[in-house]
């Protein structure tokens, strides 16, 4: 406690000293006379009523306000101004996006995104990803994520983002393939604010979990931006913005050891014994990560009588430093010293298998072990687009706007290290669940004694790997419109071409593999034990710590046995064969051309826009297409091609009788094209065991089709006075050819053993059906009451979701939809009030159908919730400062199941149960 204390003073410390010393730069630049003077014209007063409707990027005023945007539109869309730093310690746009009604959150499991303390995607309503379209400015991006066509968010800051946009019910000149709907991300130009600025954010941080564990915690950022209009008429507009952060943060998870089996032996499958299912052991993970994030944008614009010009550019990177060490108990025989097999007791006393001879599962043998692995991640992306809208004469105008966009995403140090020998033969191992977020091994003191040291086994392997992919994207798109003042607003017609192409390689960590020296496994070199490994030991962990010591291994060290074993000159990566290279390599194109056209309609209070849009989509690729018996069986490279046609129309209405009530309403076609990885790329295999035998295959799916829906949507919305408003949004959606996330188990000949195969598969239908309310009241009344400048508000999305699909023709099944959770909410409590602001914030999203298994109970995540809060105070009209704290109450950031229910907690493939603690910020923003 006293560490962290000092910690947290020093952050303090350090943000008040750029304050004053920004503050006092910012003073010098600002004349008592202009500050009178903007008090005199009623800047100040403009600025309270921005506050409290949140439609202010503080310090920087905002021309016209979201709440009017929304307001204004024909269609369903929710706008939220991302940089407010005082009172948000999120500085990822993921996590910020959630304030957003009905938008959550997901992560990149493989990578271990789920122990970086923020969030990496954000999807509309909960649905799956690859129901939304992403776009930066417009602009659909390059794939930078790794596999799906979501862009990840974590490469973008609030200090180069204006604001997020979720419309929900996108007309025809957006792309169709937006089931949910379309999330925009809005970089600021000089023409969004009413006067000239420059401005300076910065902010500290400090990780709880990490500081309580002695692990690296601090961390900070700073956003430099300005805007400048100048001509003689301000008809130019610059703006610029540049970012740098980095910080450091750690998590803790408990999961099960590999699947889960039938407590009574002979019982069928373990899915239709939920029940009844027992563990086959255990496994504790400690993460660090060292998080870095940076990039600038631009805007150039030319605001003119007959020609607005734009030139935008773009420029982020994100890095994630990644390292787990895990300490696990597995219930498993292996070889004796001697290299003899090791009896399994369960067969001495008439039992067999894992069973006894009551048919009870009790495990056989106890195998201690370590594991090591690193996950870093290099992301980046560059934009650039060039366009302008220009008015024609006769009531004609035309936009054209040509892009070029790069994406990257790689994992250059793909490192992992392994510590397992000879377990203890002589008794098993069994899992009390009776809290299932702190699950306990249990064990005779024969295997507890042997466990319990770190002085055995000695290591076992060491290996590298990497992957990278990228992306380029080629697009231009352009509209002819004509403008009348009669019932027929507006004629439009409009396409798009798009190119991109991508490239991804890789070399799995298995193919490098470096085997030390084991009692049973003579080799020329002996490794060192856990306990002989340069690192230390944890005395402290979520939960109930293990009776096996969790042991945080050296990253240095194991990067030097990297550098001896792996990859000098003759070590095992110099002898990685030209056909496995060539089995990592994947290479794909992608063109999508589309057409619209569509029209506004006036009549009287009631406003309507028909349209039609056209797309055709052409996929091809090439890739080596793998075993799923094994990752040594005959495999082979495959070309794959695929065309998609959908024709969509649409029918936007919005009626308004008044200034203060919109009805709206709209019917839709739309549909989802797969991701990249579902479609295309190698196949993936993991192993486990003593004599890593095939645990779990990943292949793609090149005969997908893609998702269709028509959506349906009615919306009330009614606005009160400055900052009080309700919105209400019914909505449901018929969906054809959904794409369920699949695992089946099927027998390893080679293990007697389940393989786990993931698969894409189409289902035959879904739907889904909700409504959405979300609101804002604030109390600004005459009687001087201490309630002047206190408020509540927030959102709740309740949806009921269906999907039906065909695992075999014998097994018909139906569910909810993947990744869509049947309740969203936020709930906010705040207060604006002369120079101070504050607010307290909770987001909860419900449970989520992750997986399909075929004959394990399907992977669910579990409801996860944070609460936040945050203070800000203007020291001077230049200067305020901030304080703020994320998931306070210390809630789990991810918890994965088998089966509905928070009985059985899942492995770590799926993400167990997971913590990364509580983070504290302080903040100054100074504006000169």
């Amino acid at each position: 406690m006293k560490t962290l204390g000092r910690k947290f003073v020093y952050l303090c410390f350090s943000a008040s000293l750029l304050a004053v010393a920004a503050g006092s730069e910012a003073q010098a630049a600002s004349t008592p006379s202009q500050s009178a003077q903007n008090t005199q014209n009623g800047e100040a007063d403009s600025r309270e009523g921005d506050s409290l409707t949140s439609d202010i990027i503080v310090n920087g005023h905002i021309e016209r306000t979201a709440l009017e945007d929304e307001r204004n539109a024909t269609g369903t869309v929710d706008i939220l101004s991302t940089g407010d730093i005082a009172i948000s310690s999120n500085t990822g746009i993921a996590d910020i996006a959630r304030s957003l009604p009905g938008i959550s959150s997901s992560y990149d499991q493989g990578a271990n995104q789920t122990a970086v303390g923020e969030a990496q995607f954000v999807t509309i309503r909960g649905f799956d990803t690859s129901f939304n379209a992403y776009t930066l400015d417009g602009l659909r991006l390059p794939q930078v994520a790794g596999s799906s066509r979501a862009i990840s968010l974590n490469l973008f800051s609030p200090f180069a983002i204006g604001n997020i946009s979720a419309d929900k019910t996108p007309g025809a000149d957006q792309d169709s393939d937006s089931i949910a709907g379309t999330i925009n991300l809005h970089t600021p130009t000089a023409f969004d604010f009413s006067g000239n600025f420059a401005r300076v954010r910065a902010l500290g941080q400090l990780a709880k979990l990490a500081s309580d564990n002695h692990q690296p915690s601090l961390g900070g950022a700073i956003g430099i931006d300005a805007a400048r209009k100048f001509g003689s008429n301000d008809q130019f507009g610059l703006y610029v913005a540049t970012y740098y952060e980095k910080r450091s943060n750690a998590a803790e998870s408990v999961a099960a050891q590999s699947g889960y089996v039938t407590t009574r032996q002979d019982a069928g499958r373990p899915r239709d014994n939920y029940d009844a299912l027992s563990a086959r052991g255990l496994q504790w993970n400690f993460f660090n990560d060292k998080i870095e994030r940076y990039g600038a944008t631009g805007s150039f614009d030319y605001h003119g009588d007959a020609a607005q010009l734009y030139l935008r550019m773009n420029y982020a990177r994100y890095k994630n430093t990644n390292t787990m060490n895990q300490t696990s108990l597995r219930s498993e025989l292996t070889d004796n010293a001697d290299g003899s097999s090791q009896p399994n007791p369960n067969e001495a006393s008439g039992g067999s298998g894992n069973y006894n001879a009551d048919g009870v599962f009790v495990g056989t043998g106890v195998n201690p072990a370590s594991y090591f692995r690193t996950e870093d991640t290099d992301q980046k992306l560059f934009s650039a687009q060039l366009g302008g809208e220009f008015e024609l004469g006769g009531g004609f105008s035309a936009a054209l706007e040509g892009a070029y966009a790069y994406g990257a995403y790689n994992q250059p140090n793909r490192i992992e290290a392994a510590w397992r020998g000879v377990g203890y033969g002589a008794s098993g191992i069994t899992v009390d669940q009776s809290d299932p977020r702190a699950p306990v091994a249990v064990m005779d003191a024969g295997a507890t004694a042997y466990v319990s040291s770190l002085d055995l086994p000695t290591q076992y392997y060491v290996q590298q790997g990497w992957t990278y992919n990228s992306e380029d994207k080629k697009t231009v798109k352009g509209h002819l419109r004509w403008e009348g003042d009669g019932a027929l607003r507006f004629i439009e017609a409009g396409g798009l071409y798009e190119d991109s192409n991508r490239d991804g390689r890789r070399v799995t960590p298995d193919d490098t593999r470096y085997k030390f020296s084991r009692p049973f496994d003579q080799k020329d070199v002996l490794g060192l034990s856990a306990a002989a490994f340069p690192g230390y030991t944890l005395t402290d962990f979520i939960g109930a710590y293990p009776v096996r010591p969790i042991r945080v291994l050296s990253r240095s060290a194991v990067e030097d046995e990297v550098a001896q074993y792996v990859t000098s000159p003759g070590g095992t990566a110099s002898g990685v064969s030209q056909t496995t290279f060539d089995r990592g390599v994947t290479k794909s194109s992608e063109s999508r051309t589309a057409v619209y056209a569509n029209a506004k309609l006036q009549f009287g209070d009631l406003e309507a826009v028909p349209g039609i849009r056209y797309e055709r989509n052409h996929f091809d690729a090439s890739y080596f297409e793998g075993s799923s018996v094994s990752k040594d069986a005959p495999g082979a490279f495959v070309s794959s091609s695929r065309s998609y046609d959908h024709v969509d129309p649409s029918l936007l209405l919005a009626y308004r009788p008044n200034d203060r009530l919109v009805v709206r309403a709209s019917v839709r076609s739309s549909y989802s094209r797969p991701g990249f990885s579902d479609l295309a790329g190698p196949t993936n295999y993991s192993f486990n065991g003593p004599n890593d035998e095939l645990s779990d295959v990943v292949r793609p799916n090149p005969n997908l089709k893609p998702t269709s829906a028509w959506n349906f949507d009615l919306g009330f919305e009614y606005y009160g006075d400055v900052g009080q408003y309700v919105q209400v949004a019914l909505y449901y959606k018929d969906l054809k050819n959904i794409i369920v996330p699949t695992a089946s188990q099927n027998l390893n000949e080679t293990a007697n053993d389940s393989v786990t195969i993931y698969t894409p598969e189409n289902g035959l239908g879904g739907s889904a059906k909700g409504v959405e309310i979300s609101g804002r009241y604030t109390y600004h009344g005459d009687d001087g009451s201490f309630l002047n400048g206190f408020g509540v508000g927030g959102s709740i999305t309740l949806q009921d979701t269906s999907a039906k699909y065909a695992l075999s023709n014998a097994d018909i099944r139906k569910t909810s939809l993947p990744q869509a959770p049947n309740i969203i909410y936020n709930a906010n409590l705040f207060y604006t009030g002369g120079k101070f602001r504050a607010n307290v914030n909770y987001h909860y999203t419900g449970r989520i159908l992750a997986t399909v298994q075929s004959n394990d109970p399907d992977i669910f995540i579990q409801p996860v919730g944070s609460l936040d809060l945050g203070a800000a105070y203007e020291l001077t009209d230049n200067l305020e400062i901030g304080f703020s704290a994320r998931n306070v109450l210390n809630e789990h950031a991810y918890w994965t199941t088998v089966g509905k229910s928070k009985q059985y907690i899942s492995n770590d493939r799926n993400g167990g149960y997971l913590k990364t603690g509580s983070v504290y910020q302080v903040s100054a923003t100074v504006k000169f």
